[in-house]
């Protein structure tokens, strides 16, 4: 059997945009997923079954729904279900996600790698921030929950570059609220992960700088006099970077 039929395996998951993934799994079957085939019937079936075995027998799907929607639902059993449910249905988009994306050609894959913060950018003051929290605040000369709230505020994704390339050609962005098992962006250059993303745009490499952060547009330069008089205006040469949207990282299986 190929590779392709038998994708590797993720057995250590360090980052998971659910929600994401569940976008694209939603798109590749149209919109919505049949629930009346043959296959996701069985799907369906086995997921029920897990969360029964691991409920230890007497879950019903069907009550359980009823009784969440009328508010009759036990609070302890109600609580400790959800769960359960929760679980496995983050494990079974995760498998789902794998084995569609595996083999989408529209997916980018990055293999036993690591990341590291762009310098001077927002994601290393991100990385670096959490340490000031250990330092006195009658120590620090500036108010350090106000700066956190100005550069930070309600930022969602940070920009990280590929330790293995000497001439950085692409940006993964993280979600900084999908990183699982309480792992941090910190953590990223200390693991040689797999990373399954999505192009989403291009930046050029002084955008990732901090000053560069909040620039809307690029100053027109101003070409000198000979460039004028001579007709040869030359454009500044600039290397652009893709820029991947990470929904998925980890340890993959070996074979």
């Amino acid at each position: 059997m190929s590779k392709k039929e038998n994708p590797k395996k993720m057995i250590k998951v360090i980052y998971f945009d659910e929600t994401a993934a569940t976008d694209y799994i939603t798109i590749q079957n149209g919109g919505q997923i049949d629930w009346t085939s043959t296959e996701n019937k069985e799907k369906l079936a086995k997921l029920i079954a897990e969360i029964d075995i691991q409920a230890k027998g007497g879950f019903n799907l069907l009550s359980f729904v009823k009784a969440s929607i009328s508010g009759n639902a036990n609070t302890s059993i109600d609580t400790n279900t959800s769960k359960l449910i929760k679980s496995t249905v983050t494990n079974t988009l995760l498998t789902d996600y794998i084995s569609m994306a595996s083999k989408d050609k529209n997916i980018r894959q990055f293999h036993n790698d690591s990341v590291y913060a762009p310098q001077n950018s927002i994601s290393m003051y991100r990385m670096y921030s959490s340490y000031l929290n250990i330092v006195p605040k009658e120590q620090i000369p500036i108010d350090l929950e106000g700066l956190n709230n100005a550069l930070l505020g309600e930022r969602g994704y940070y920009q990280m570059l590929l330790s293995s390339e000497q001439k950085p050609s692409c940006v993964l962005r993280f979600n900084i609220n999908a990183f699982k098992n309480d792992y941090s962006l910190a953590d990223l250059s200390k693991m040689n992960l797999s990373y399954f993303g999505v192009q989403v745009g291009e930046c050029t490499n002084e955008q990732l700088s901090l000053e560069k952060e909040f620039e809307t547009s690029q100053p027109n330069s101003v070409p000198d006099v000979k460039e004028i008089v001579t007709g040869n205006i030359s454009e500044p040469s600039k290397q652009f970077l893709k820029v991947y949207d990470i929904v998925l990282a980890g340890v993959m299986s070996i074979e």
